[in-house]
């Protein structure tokens, strides 16, 4: 018997719902995988809460019915039984950080963008948080910043690359066989035509449009973030600055922007081409700890495939 998913969008906010009835560590039945879909298509991110604390397994099994998880091919900072999740923690065990990341300011920013195959969806678990609080995750809807474009301005940057790279401190915990410069370079490839082969772990730089379309609902975002981003190519340095620094301003918009604030247990998904997220600084003498999974896209031309006109 199929349970139904009930869905609650977040008061108060354009963006995020609140999701219930789904068994996160068992079997998942196709009605329920596709209900998450349209919730996600409609909402960006969907809050999971009052559900059964999944194992690692059971987590990334979860994650697998939405697409590929890679390995994040880190060397420290992965779960060391399964590389493909990714441990967010400030906690320190025997003198060694057990994951990535520290209690400041996370910059804003979408999953594995420097990599030819980005992110599709990201999902994030609490598993131990601040008790003094802080450290909330925040959320802005790209789609809606291309949306509000002037229509010169939104029409130039489909016409504008931009080169994407991974920020500087976790190149020496990447492993070298990922590091280096992968590109594709046909991103208005018709669907049937051959694409190269493309590993889902390549690449620590690549250049991608400025411009994503999500084939699931057609809509376009603005692919670009502040942590990842370097410079369009089609333009000289100033000016590439100038621009990026515009449509960086975007992010965290308050119209625009969801700000989760942690309960112990929840699950959060996402849609990582629509969205950028950032994290708000905590107390560094507490501990804080997550666990994180993204997949990615199939093909590494599928989001930046035309799919009608540019308007």
């Amino acid at each position: 018997m199929t349970t139904a998913v009930d869905v609650s969008p977040i008061s108060g906010s354009v963006i995020g719902a609140v999701v219930d009835g789904a068994d996160l560590s068992g079997s998942i039945d196709e009605q329920q995988i596709e209900d998450i879909w349209a919730a996600l298509d409609r909402h960006l991110v969907l809050v999971f809460r009052g559900h059964k604390d999944p194992s690692d397994e059971e987590l990334m099994a979860f994650g697998r019915h939405f697409g590929h998880i890679p390995r994040t091919g880190l060397t420290t900072g992965a779960n060391p039984d399964h590389n493909e999740i990714l441990i967010i923690s400030n906690v320190v065990e025997n003198g060694q950080k057990i994951g990535v990341g520290n209690a400041e300011w996370m910059d804003w920013h979408t999953d594995y963008s420097f990599r030819p195959r980005v992110a599709r969806l990201g999902f994030l678990a609490a598993v131990e948080l601040p008790p003094g609080g802080g450290g909330e995750t925040l959320f802005t809807d790209m789609y809606s910043v291309y949306d509000s474009l002037p229509d010169g301005l939104r029409e130039r940057l489909h016409s504008y690359r931009a080169r994407h790279a991974l920020r500087s401190g976790y190149e020496d915990v990447i492993e070298e066989e990922h590091q280096g410069e992968l590109s594709i370079e046909a991103p208005d490839m018709e669907p049937s035509a051959e694409e190269p082969l493309i590993p889902p772990e390549g690449g620590t730089s690549t250049v991608h449009p400025l411009i994503a379309r999500n084939p699931r609902t057609g809509r376009r975002s603005v692919y670009v973030n502040p942590l990842n981003t370097k410079r369009v190519l089609e333009l000289e340095r100033a000016a590439s600055d100038e621009l990026l620094q515009e449509l960086f301003a975007k992010a965290g918009e308050p119209s625009l922007t969801y700000a989760h604030d942690w309960l112990p247990g929840d699950i959060v998904m996402w849609d990582q081409l629509g969205t950028v997220h950032a994290r708000r600084p905590y107390d560094a003498t507490e501990r804080r700890t997550l666990r994180k999974v993204v997949t990615i896209f199939d093909s590494a031309v599928e989001p930046w495939r035309a799919g009608g006109d540019a308007s």
